[in-house]
């Protein structure tokens, strides 16, 4: 009799034990030998945008299932089925999460109280994008779900400074999605940050070679491509130059094939036009014009690119009695040598020295003076030579 009594106390002990298990979760199977979901282990799902019914499912999703008492996490495989234990496999690859969801109820039906069964999706299904051309890394890449172009544009490294961003192709089946990711990234033109989808291609096309306009700025370099009518002032947006460091650009250099450089104010951007294949060269220091000769005021005057000689000669006040205009002469370059220029329209580039020489009256009057004080000192000379012997 005591050992029958012991029997009893030790089966109550382990059954309230069993219960107690199952209760706190501990155990890993549930009735009807079904896993736990806590079996499955999966980073949470970050969504930009809610996932409704009409998500497509596809290989690498998972789902949630709630079978009456018994919790199950399933994933579809890459052939699209799904295995449910004790009820069989279905397919739901392609098909929308609302169409796969009564495929589900549909199947477990057959064991389970369709009124009590229950299916969510739990982690959306990473896929790669095939992406080519001008971007920093070229190939597959493995991107989260629900990626945007300007996001993938930086997980492959970025453009190339020779891209075309103006007209990156997104390769969708038989379609081709041309966006111009410029205004997007400048303008703020959001709509154009498409999201990505499986299968997607992405191609950023090259500048085509003698095409393209050069913006050099302190230590960077950079291109566009060349529009017809297109401003300076517009390929300094396109290219993200209010993005870059200003250091306190004064002026730039516009070196245009075929033809001598010239040099422009910063305010002049958005009216000056240009040919292809021209470099345009910012610059940070000040652009003077020195004036000397016969003015008022020898010195250095603020570079002006609308000047000519004639505007920087009336500036320092030219003496009309004593300066002409005619044989007025321009020093330039690093070897200097005199340049005899138009004074009206000939351009004068910063570091210029504009002389004005004196008028042939002046000239000959400083001559006859000369000769006149020559004179007066070898006659001087003379005298106490005299004097002396």
């Amino acid at each position: 009799m005591r050992n029958f009594i012991l029997f009893i106390a030790l089966l109550c002990v382990s059954l309230f034990a069993d219960d107690d298990l199952f209760s706190s979760g501990l155990l890993s199977a549930k009735k009807g030998g079904i896993s736990s979901r806590s079996s499955v282990a999966m980073q949470p799902s970050f969504a930009e945008s809610p996932v409704d019914s009409n998500y497509v499912l596809g290989p690498g999703d998972f789902l949630d299932l709630m079978l009456e008492e018994n919790y199950l996490s399933v994933q579809v495989y890459p052939d699209g089925s799904v295995a449910i234990e004790e009820c069989g496999g279905v397919v739901v690859g392609g098909k929308t999460l609302a169409e796969a969801r009564e495929l589900i109820l549909d199947l477990v039906a057959k064991r389970y109280k369709r009124d009590q069964c229950f299916v969510q999706l739990a982690a959306l299904k990473k896929f790669k994008v095939n992406a080519m051309g001008a971007i920093a890394q070229v190939g597959q890449q493995l991107v989260e779900p629900q990626t945007r172009l300007s996001m993938f544009l930086r997980q492959v490294g970025g453009t190339l400074l020779s891209a075309d961003i103006e007209d990156v192709q997104v390769i969708r089946g038989s379609d081709t999605i041309h966006v111009d990711y410029s205004a997007m990234s400048t303008k703020g033109e959001f709509a154009n940050d498409i999201m990505l989808e499986q299968g997607d291609k992405v191609y950023v096309p090259f500048v085509k070679m003698g095409q393209n306009v050069t913006l050099i700025f302190p230590g960077y370099r950079t291109s566009a491509a060349y529009q017809e009518g297109r401003t300076l002032q517009e390929y300094f947006d396109l290219v993200g130059g209010f993005r870059l460091h200003n250091y306190g650009y004064k002026a730039l250099c516009v070196r245009e094939p075929g033809a001598a450089p010239r040099w422009l104010d910063i305010s002049e951007m958005s009216k000056t036009t240009v040919a292809p294949n021209t470099e345009v060269e910012f610059s940070v220091q000040e652009m003077l014009v020195y004036v000397g000769g016969s003015v008022s005021y020898i010195g250095r005057l603020p570079y002006n690119p609308s000047w000519h000689a004639l505007d920087y000669v009336a500036a320092s006040g030219i003496n009309t009695i004593t300066g002409t205009w005619n044989q007025i002469k321009v020093w330039r370059g690093k070897k200097p040598e005199p340049l005899y220029l138009s004074v009206t329209e000939d351009q004068i580039l910063p570091g210029d020295y504009i002389e004005i020489p004196k008028s042939r009256y002046e000239s000959f009057k400083d001559f006859t003076l000369f000769l006149a004080s020559l004179l007066t000192v070898i006659s001087s000379a003379f005298i106490i030579y005299v004097n002396y012997k």
